[in-house]
């Protein structure tokens, strides 16, 4: 049980930084060049992008998708034990689906 529940946190931290990721503002032509910075100074911070129920179901659509290829890919090459844990986080990611219709 302990170990599932472990697997299940470890799948939902990869979908946090996937939303982490699509939440990212690009970088505009403002970002040419480095500039250094004292460690926490907030003139280097820009609000996230917000996500609607839309994008954050492409997100989490796009994560399982890419669990499912990649699992795919390695049971081609005999690999079943790491297909089947890929296939589990992809089932796992299929369950939070549902709050975003």
């Amino acid at each position: 049980m302990r170990e599932r529940k472990s697997a299940e946190i470890g799948v939902l931290r990869e979908l946090l930084a996937a939303v982490d990721n699509a939440q990212a503002v690009a970088a505009d032509g403002r970002h040419d060049t480095y500039v250094f910075h004292a460690f926490g100074d907030s003139a280097v911070e820009v609000p996230r992008r917000m996500l609607g129920r839309a994008e954050l179901r492409r997100v989490v659509e796009t994560e399982i998708g890419a669990r499912n290829d990649a699992a795919d890919a390695y049971r081609r090459v005999g690999r079943d034990d790491e297909a089947e844990e890929l296939s589990r986080g992809a089932r796992i990611l299929c369950r939070y689906l549902d709050g975003l219709v």
